[in-house]
């Protein structure tokens, strides 16, 4: 963890919702909603003048670096120093940006967090050019030195990883002068983004259709989430039609944000001397760009299992046609199930039986302790995350509950997070409790599977077996495959910016569409996909986030592993919570979850994954053929 990075990563769990942070509720407060259902933020600091104080006081923490350049490789004792105050500020600016973002996301239209969030923004940049001397500075230590540092300076102990790290990017570190104009350019960074959201979310004059019902519906970003999932088929195909027209309309602007994007990634892999952006963005990570290749392939050798289930999806739909707009209506309606909020905590703690008392008391204590947002209010940003980034306090967790099966898998999947980073908190110190992205949903996706296998097993019927077999099997199309067809585009869009080549909405269509007659199985007759869903990279914020959307698919993969690990006695979720949840960074990733019991360099785990999925459509056709010879 650079300096410059950690501040950036500050902002991640925002940056992961992107697409659900736009949408605000337009409702009134849940009438069930009492003061014990909202988080305190008092634990963070509190009011905001006291936040204003810790954000100024940060100045001064940097202040105290400047005497020390120069003298890092003198001896440990000066080195421990610096790096006591440069962790120091990291911790406090998780902290502040805890307490500004969740602020802001209580109720998005007040103007004041987010001038909250801006002035620490611009401040981490500040900060990050500061500061851009350490990295460099170490650098010129020899190893030998810096080894007979850690054995002098017990102190430094807690460093190890960090100079280990630091170590491995020494071929892609400059020179003092250059780090410091690359950490001044971080604020010019994620302009492409943030261009792009404001576009879909506030200047496109999405369409108004009518439905079948004869209600309206504002095909926006939110209203095309709700009419995709419509059980009219009309209405879907309406619902597509004026969604992927309007996104047709802006395309031109919405690629150059994209290119805009790919540019920086490109001009930052090359000024650090990394061959390629994937090996920029995963060697950092201490990823072998090897395990991105693998998923791609393997992913691409499993596509007659996703043929499988879109001809099963069309089977159930009673469809003979299937085309894209038919992948996201409810196979067989929603459960009529009670999952209230009390209903879903109970729900989700027997779920999760297997994880432990330990586990159980600590997910207990944060519902009591008041660390979870629970119901959709006007205003509030709507979606869902875990904040694990005030490191001294302990992980918040915002839900917009809404009584319903998704609701209550949410809450299952945002707890497999908040557990995460409360046993990694608890256990790592400060430099090594930030876990990477590659296991960053490993927990969340853990406990889905969990908490499907408890419903599963008490489900009162074959219509209700049916719903939660077909939500299940849903996940893995999204999660595993659409996915991975996302981090196929991204290496091939980024491999087109490497190249020189024009990254305009017509190379994107072309690219866009190509994957996706390739994984719905187009030519095969499986799912039919127009040409006017090729714009559909226009509509996914992820591919501004650099190599990231792969993870939700490895994550998704690595649970379904531990599950059973998990569900084979005490001992196997013991290793599953010492070997992973406590281990923070103190490890590259992938060896943290090799430890664990899964190791991610081989396809054993991709292979499984699938083997559950064709186990699980043989239960669905199992179900569907009893239910048709009982006509």
């Amino acid at each position: 963890m650079t300096n410059l990075n950690s501040l950036r990563r500050l902002a991640v769990p925002a940056a992961l919702g992107l697409v659900l942070a736009m949408e605000v509720w337009t409702m009134t407060p849940t009438l069930a909603e009492t003061e014990a259902d909202r988080w305190n933020l008092a634990d963070l600091y509190p009011d905001q003048e006291a936040w204003q104080q810790a954000r100024e006081s940060l100045d001064g923490k940097v202040d105290a670096l400047e005497p020390l350049q120069g003298t890092l490789g003198q001896d440990a004792s000066h080195l421990k120093q610096a790096l006591d105050i440069l962790f120091e500020i990291n911790k406090a600016g998780g902290r502040l940006w805890s307490y500004a973002s969740m602020l802001s996301d209580q109720d998005t239209r007040q103007s004041g967090p987010q001038g909250m969030k801006q002035q620490l923004q611009s401040q981490f940049a500040t900060i990050s050019a500061k500061t851009a001397w350490i990295d460099p500075e170490i650098l010129e230590i020899p190893r030998e030195k810096i080894e007979a540092f850690l054995a002098a300076e017990p102190g430094l102990a807690i460093y190890r990883r960090y100079l280990e790290r630091l170590e491995k990017r020494r071929a892609h570190t400059l020179d003092k002068k250059s780090e410091q104009l690359l950490g001044m350019a971080s604020m010019l960074t994620g302009d492409g983004n943030t261009i792009g959201s404001i576009l879909r979310n506030a200047e496109i004059p999405w369409k108004t259709i009518t439905l079948a019902d004869g209600s309206e519906l504002k095909v926006d970003v939110a209203g095309y989430s709700r009419g995709r999932a419509s059980t009219n088929r009309l209405d879907r195909i309406k619902t597509f039609d004026a969604f992927f027209s309007e996104l047709k309309a802006f395309e031109q602007t919405l690629a150059t944000t994209l290119a805009a994007t790919v540019k920086a990634h490109v001009f930052n892999a090359r000024v650090r001397h990394y061959e390629t952006t994937l090996d920029a963005a995963l060697l950092s990570d201490e990823i072998d760009p090897a395990v991105y290749g693998m998923l791609v392939e393997e992913i691409n050798n499993s596509l007659p299992a996703l043929h499988r289930y879109l001809r099963l999806r069309a089977r159930m739909l009673g469809v003979s046609d299937l085309g894209y707009h038919d992948l996201y209506p409810s196979l067989v309606g929603e459960l009529d199930k009670d999952y209230s909020w009390a209903t879903t905590q109970e729900a989700v703690f027997k779920a999760f039986e297997p994880l432990g008392k330990d586990y159980l008391a600590g997910l207990q204590k944060a519902i009591d302790g008041r660390w979870i947002d629970v119901y959709p209010r006007t205003g509030k940003r709507s979606g869902a995350y875990v904040n694990g980034s005030a490191y001294d306090v302990h992980p918040y967790m915002l839900l917009n509950h809404q009584d319903d099966y998704e609701s209550a898998s949410t809450f299952a999947h945002e707890s497999g997070h908040l557990m995460h980073s409360m046993f990694s908190n608890a256990t790592q110190p400060f430099p090594d409790a930030d876990y990477e992205t590659f296991v960053a949903e490993v927990a969340s996706t853990t406990n889905e599977w969990l908490f499907f296998r408890y419903n599963l097993a008490h489900a009162r019927d074959d219509h209700e077996r049916l719903a939660i077999l077909g939500k299940f099997l849903e996940s893995i199309r999204t999660t595993v495959f659409r996915q991975t067809m996302f981090a196929e585009f991204e290496l091939e869009m980024h491999r087109m910016g490497e190249q020189g080549k024009p990254i305009t909405a017509a190379s994107l269509d072309e690219l866009y569409l190509r994957l996706l007659r390739k994984y719905y199985g187009d030519a095969e007759g499986v799912c039919h996909i127009d040409p006017i869903y090729a714009v559909e990279w226009a509509f996914i914020p992820h591919f501004h986030y650099d190599y990231y959307v792969y993870t939700y698919a490895t994550s998704f993969i690595a649970g379904t592993a531990f599950v059973d690990q998990i569900l084979s006695g005490e001992e196997g979720a013991r290793r599953y919570i010492d070997k992973l949840l406590r281990a923070g960074s103190s490890k590259p990733p992938v060896e943290i979850l090799k430890d664990a019991g899964v190791d991610m360099t081989t396809p054993a785990p991709i292979r499984t994954t699938i083997r559950r999925m064709n186990e699980v459509m043989d239960q669905m056709e199992e179900i569907l053929d009893r239910i048709s010879s009982s006509k």
